[in-house]
Order: structure tokens, then C-alpha cells, then sequence
């Protein structure tokens, strides 16, 4: 790195252990052993081909705290992220705004890898240099949540087109859950119907709201 260039911290373990702490412990190893070796990434991030000259934000990027109030990213299992994040919002109340877009999606339960994948982008993980998420990992979130977005009239958005994200041996963020889909909550019994409208009206507000 540059010497004009701030190095970012390590991310803080999240205060719920298991398979979230051990993926983000794994994906500090594995940045740890490629500083010395000879694959580069810019520090602006990882660039597809399609795009020579690349991204640039406005601004240096910085760790700041996970805002309480980003549900999206509640518990994802660290405590800290980079911002401008990785779809170039460089100001908090955007990120949040733009997050709080996709929170109906994630009470859809469509895969358990559904936040991981969306907090990988909005929330990335506060390392040194920006780590997107594997080409793998969003296309199991994709194959699985975009019927969910398409029954309410959303196709799957180019923002998070798959190839855009870089191949699983390259250093990314990888499928913690493989195909499974999450198990969905016992549904009252009171009065099903009513509730199923509900949510499908608030699902449709949110993705209004959103600029994909």
C-alpha cells in the first residue's frame, strides 16, 4: 500500500459465536497470508475487466461502527465496516437508507446466506483493503431470493449482477451455507391471509423506496 493510504483495523468478533466467527476469523487468514504473496488487489477493490480504468470513491475509506439501526446488518457477526462501502455509498444515512431497501427480502428467509451476502456489500468488513463477495455466494443468493423479488414485480438487480464479483479462487467472501434455504418462523394461525398481505404490502413500500 502507498504511504498516503490509512490502513483500516481488523474486525471486532461479534458478540454471538459460532459459524459467523469462524468464517470472519477464516477470512482474516486468508488476507493475512495473501499480504505476502503475490496476488494484488487494488486498495479501491477488486475491478472487473469490463471495467479497465475502474472504481474510485471521493474519499479515503474509514471504519466506522455498524449503526444500531442498520437492521439489515444486525448480528451479522462483526462490528465495524468500511465506508464508502462496496456500491459507493460514501455516507452513512445512504448506506442506511439504501440497506433498510432489503430487510423485507431478508425476513423472506429465500437462503441463510442471504445478510452475508447483502452485509458484504453494504457493510463490508473492515479490513485493510476491500473483500467482496464470491461470484458463488451471490448466485446461491440469487437463485433463491430473486423468485421472492419476481413475485412482487423486482427483477434481480444489475447492481448485484454475479459476474461482476470475483471467481471463488480469488480472495472473496464464500458460500457459508450452500444451497440451504432458512427456516421460516411458525406463522400464526389467527389470521394467515391478513398477515400474508401485510408483509406484502410492507415488502413493496421498501423496494419502492429503493434507486435499483
Amino acid at each position: 500500500l502507498g504511504s498516503g493510504r490509512r490502513a483500516a483495523a481488523m474486525p471486532q468478533a461479534g458478540s454471538h459465536p459460532g459459524s459467523r466467527g469462524t468464517a470472519l476469523l477464516a477470512l482474516s487468514l486468508a488476507l493475512a497470508g495473501s499480504l505476502g504473496g503475490g496476488q494484488h488487489y487494488d486498495y479501491y477493490g477488486w475491478q472487473p475487466e469490463s471495467l479497465p480504468h475502474g472504481r474510485f470513491y471521493g474519499r479515503e475509506p474509514q471504519c466506522l461502527d455498524i449503526p444500531p439501526d442498520m437492521q439489515l446488518c444486525r448480528d451479522v457477526g462483526y462490528k465495524r465496516m468500511r465506508l464508502p462501502n462496496l456500491l459507493e455509498h460514501e455516507t452513512m444515512a445512504e448506506a442506511k437508507q439504501q440497506a433498510g431497501s432489503w430487510v423485507p427480502l431478508l425476513a423472506k428467509q429465500c437462503h441463510t446466506d442471504t445478510q452475508l451476502f447483502l452485509c458484504s456489500l453494504f457493510a463490508p468488513v473492515c479490513l485493510d483493503r476491500p473483500v467482496y463477495p464470491c461470484r458463488s455466494l451471490c448466485e446461491v443468493v440469487r437463485d433463491s431470493c430473486a423468485p421472492v423479488m419476481e413475485s412482487y414485480g423486482f427483477p434481480w438487480p444489475e447492481m448485484l449482477h454475479c459476474g461482476k464479483f470475483p471467481s471463488d479462487h480469488e480472495l472473496c467472501i464464500a458460500v457459508q451455507f450452500g444451497n440451504s434455504k432458512a427456516t421460516p418462523p411458525p406463522v400464526s394461525k389467527i389470521c394467515t391471509q391478513c398477515e400474508m398481505e401485510h408483509k406484502a404490502d410492507g415488502m413493496m413500500e421498501q423496494m419502492c423506496s429503493s434507486d435499483f
